[in-house]
């Protein structure tokens, strides 16, 4: 696939606009469209930008842009401890430029949707730094239990954290957030799966110093925050997308 044609496939998978893009990077519409004809090469700089807005940088690396998941949830939640980077300001001006994030910051009033969506195509949930999978085997309230015995912190996402706000499908892929994944590991008896293997899986995430603020407890099992749930769903596989939309109310159970 030519840069061409990357591009434009990446802008529909994204959901959007030529025009919305190029103010996503703060050039004409007329560039964006001319680049996905072929009719003209972007530099490197633009390439760079385009590809990163869209979630796929040139020379990636497979590691989701935190960044993004740090700038929604600033603008979503202005108590949570989020420590605003040059990276996260990258993120909110490139919102701000298409109407999702106001001067401030903050998130504009309609646009929460649309604003988790975007960080969660960003910073998908296969890829976050530091994820290991494990073979299949304990559920996701199962493997909760476990940490809870061990005493290590942790917080539930994907599909089974969105069934804790609102039950709405059967749990696919346990994910979990702890604060420690080689003791989460010990502790709930896993076994690492097979580097390059694909198919079921469960998969620990290392606290970021994000993805785990906010967090709360429902049924006595921790639970990242509605918000974040939402995000890895829109970041997610499978059915994943139609629960975000469902804990949204844009879909019915």
């Amino acid at each position: 696939m030519d840069l061409a044609e990357r591009i434009s496939t990446l802008r529909l998978v994204n959901g959007l606009s030529a025009r919305q893009l190029a103010a996503l990077v703060d050039v004409a519409p007329t560039t964006v469209t001319r680049i996905e004809s072929g009719a003209v090469s972007p530099s490197f700089d633009l390439a760079q930008e385009l590809l990163t807005v869209l979630g796929e940088p040139i020379g990636f690396t497979g590691v989701a842009d935190i960044a993004a998941i740090a700038a929604a949830r600033s603008a979503l939640d202005s108590s949570l401890a989020v420590t605003v980077t040059p990276e996260v300001e990258a993120w909110q001006q490139r919102w701000t430029r298409i109407g999702l994030v106001n001067d401030q910051g903050r998130v504009v009033p309609g646009k929460e949707p649309d604003l988790l969506f975007r960080a969660g195509r960003a910073a998908r949930l296969t890829r976050r730094p530091g994820a290991v999978d494990y073979k299949t085997g304990p559920s996701a309230y199962d493997l909760a239990g476990a940490l809870d015995a061990a005493r290590v912190e942790y917080a539930l996402t994907g599909d089974a954290g969105a069934n804790l706000y609102r039950s709405s499908a059967g749990e696919n892929w346990p994910v979990l957030y702890v604060e420690d994944v080689s003791r989460a590991a010990a502790a709930a008896g896993l076994v690492p799966k097979e580097p390059g293997s694909f198919g079921m899986r469960i998969t620990l995430i290392p606290f970021d110093g994000v993805s785990e603020l906010g967090r709360t407890a429902i049924n006595e099992i921790s639970v990242a925050a509605r918000d974040q749930v939402i995000l890895d769903a829109y970041g997610g596989i499978d059915r994943m997308a139609e629960q975000a939309d469902i804990l949204l109310g844009r879909r019915v159970a």
